[in-house]
């Protein structure tokens, strides 16, 4: 069998999860907040922010946004209910801004345009935790949970070795520039937030404005000084997150995904633009880590003012002043190896991962460590000790059973590359098992079949997350990019599916189970059900179910 870079089995996480909410909170003042956008309020005792009414415990503050989807407005008695001790509301009219009344005894107060100020609202409330961490932004279709997690995770190992050499506290270990290194690294993303391994799940990729202000919050409350975090486009165009708070802002890739928001690739591709801060100023403090063989990237650097590092596989990338390349690749049953080149220096680096495309998260990694800073040598040290985020490209052996590799591959570019990647560590047969989401972009359906088809041996069409669509309509949208039928099987029933793939799989194939990835439930008709592919795999290997 191949060695492909494996989880050991378990059957839960022991890890203890990461706390999201800072308890420092006495030098929180809401008054002393609301009075930096002209409003004046009695001082109170408050406890956090919130801007969700399910979420509100007794002392909170509610603020009640008017979003896109809904009008908290219509929920401020429901928080008063559970305890709210304040609640501001965005009103419409910049005359009443500031304006306030009583209900149930608890002040209700006025804001105009809250939803855009609520992040500067926050991160005044508490006393601006972002200024206190170094973050490290990544954007991108592709890879930026795995990207986000090697930051981390890399920037955790310095750190190890920078305490483990003994007898050299006056020496650098890992930084160029002459300082020790005192990082803890935390990541905020896809699948939670927290301290590497110990990740609190969230509702969104990247966290809204109260939420993220009090994550920032508590990690600095735990000493942590680094921060890769996942930027969705959606945070970008919603303004959840600003440039200008971003260290580093690493670009990844674009292809197509989310056009069910944006409606088009261009306001998708200026959604993701906007996370660099440099894009008209040439005295940005902030450092852009860009995909050099990527399209996108390839315009965006030649348009960016503010300092760069491109990194890719191609010659062009080398004609930047600052780059990270890989040469002389070589993908083996055990991993990737390939020369890291920068402009100073060569390394070579060793990987257990699977895949070509993570070399480009390995090489957008690299370079953000050395935009911070870090050393290639101390970096490609502690790349060999890396193991896949979970539910990205994660293998499952057993003895007598099919490799199962559980990946997140939800679009036609990430689903080509998981394949690819597989069968360049397969040794018999590939199978894929996927589908595609529902109420979301239906044009990428049939590019996804035509990717499975072209690339895996058998396919096996299933559902993933239909939420209000017919499966059987998804099913079909699926079918229409697919030209050879006799290798394609329609399985609706998730797990049935995953089940009758590893049963009827040969021991010396593989079966790649696209899409679930990391998540732990399955949206069918407007039913939320648990369902984690991860721990079905699990325990059929196991137990040696069928």
């Amino acid at each position: 069998m191949p060695n492909l870079a494996t989880r050991n089995l378990v059957t839960k996480n022991s890890a203890t999860q990461t706390p999201l909410m800072p308890t420092a909170l006495a030098g929180c003042s809401i008054a002393e907040a609301l009075a930096q956008f002209d409003i004046n309020i009695t001082p109170l005792a408050t406890a956090q922010l919130v801007n969700n009414s399910r979420q509100v415990n007794q002392g909170d503050v509610f603020c009640a946004v008017i979003g896109t989807a809904s009008d908290g407005r219509n929920y401020i008695d429901q928080a008063i209910a559970a305890g709210a001790s304040l609640v501001i509301a965005e009103c419409q009219q910049a005359q009443q801004h500031g304006n306030q009344l009583r209900r149930e005894n608890v002040t209700i107060v006025q804001f105009y345009q809250l939803n855009q100020r609520l992040f500067e609202l926050a991160a005044s409330y508490y006393q601006y935790p972002q200024d206190k961490l170094s973050l490290i932004g990544i954007t991108g279709t592709n890879g930026k949970t795995s990207t986000s997690q090697m930051i981390a995770s890399l920037l955790n190992l310095c750190q190890q070795d920078a305490y483990q050499q003994t007898d050299k506290s006056t020496e650098s270990y890992g930084q160029s520039d002459g300082h020790s290194i005192a990082a803890q690294a935390a990541v905020i993303g896809t699948t939670g937030a927290g301290i590497l391994p110990a990740l609190t799940p969230i509702a969104n990729t990247t966290p809204g404005a109260t939420e993220l202000n009090q994550i920032l919050a508590s990690f600095a409350e735990q000493s942590v000084t680094h921060v890769a975090m996942e930027v969705s486009s959606h945070a970008l165009d919603q303004g959840r997150i600003a440039a200008e708070q971003l260290s580093v802002a690493v670009f990844t890739n674009l292809s197509r995904d989310h056009l069910d928001y944006h409606q088009t690739m261009a306001d998708y591709a200026k959604a993701k633009f906007s996370i660099f801060a440099g894009t008209t100023s040439e005295t940005s403090a902030q450092i852009a880590v860009v995909n050099g063989d990527d399209e996108y990237g390839q315009a965006w650097l030649a348009q960016l003012k503010q300092p760069s590092i491109a990194f890719g596989k191609s010659d062009a990338v080398t004609q930047h002043q600052r780059f990270v390349r890989a040469q002389d690749i070589e993908l083996s049953p055990s991993g990737v190896s390939f020369i890291a080149v920068t402009e100073k220096t060569s390394a070579k680096v060793e990987s257990k991962l699977l895949g070509e495309f993570n070399i480009d998260n390995l090489l957008a990694a690299i370079a953000s460590l050395l935009a911070l800073n870090i050393s290639l040598d101390a970096i490609v040290a502690n790349i060999p000790k890396l193991l896949p985020s979970q539910g990205r490209m994660e293998a499952f052996h057993h003895t007598d059973k099919p490799v199962a590799v559980v990946d997140y591959a939800h679009t036609p570019d990430a689903l080509a590359n998981a394949l690819q990647a597989c069968r360049h560590h397969c040794q018999g047969e590939l199978w894929v098992v996927f589908g595609c989401g529902g109420d979301r972009d239906q044009g990428k359906r049939p590019q996804m079949g035509q990717a499975a088809e072209q690339f895996a041996d058998h396919v096996v069409v299933t559902n993933d997350n239909p939420r209000s669509e017919a499966p059987e309509l998804i099913a079909n949208d699926i079918l229409a990019g697919c030209q050879h039928v006799e290798k394609i099987t329609v399985m609706l029933d998730r797990q049935q599916a995953v089940r009758s793939t590893l049963a009827h799989a040969k021991s010396n194939d593989i079966v790649l189970l696209a899409g679930k990835g990391h998540e732990n439930t399955i949206e069918i008709a407007g039913q939320i059900i648990e369902y984690s592919e991860r721990a079905l795999v699990e325990t059929l290997y196991l137990t040696g179910e069928h």
